[in-house]
């Protein structure tokens, strides 16, 4: 049998309303996997959350998906937290202050 990574990704309050209401999501993914196979996983399990990447012009909220990892190491391990935020962005793409 594969190996899988079991990832938690905690999801900031203001994303939650695209992400069903959820607090965290939790993923398994092959052993291999890397921070764009979570990505990629979030996107199709909840396709709203499309409208969040940094250059869709369709994104109403000005919002863009920012993404970090718990420390301890380079890349994905077994059990490791993802975490999802989502700045706010000024008109003519600067950045806001950190919210979410």
């Amino acid at each position: 049998m594969a190996r899988t990574l079991d990832i938690t990704v905690v999801l900031s309050p203001v994303l939650r309303n695209v992400f069903d209401g959820r607090l965290t999501v939790s993923l398994s993914l092959p052993a291999t996997a890397r921070v764009g196979d979570v990505v990629e996983s979030l996107l199709n399990l909840y396709p709203r959350s499309k409208a969040l990447l940094a250059g869709d012009r369709e994104n109403p909220s000005g919002r863009f998906l920012h993404f970090a990892l718990a420390p301890g190491g380079e890349g994905l391990a077994a059990g490791q937290k993802v975490f999802l935020f989502a700045p706010s962005r000024r008109p003519g793409g600067n950045l806001a202050g950190l919210e979410g």
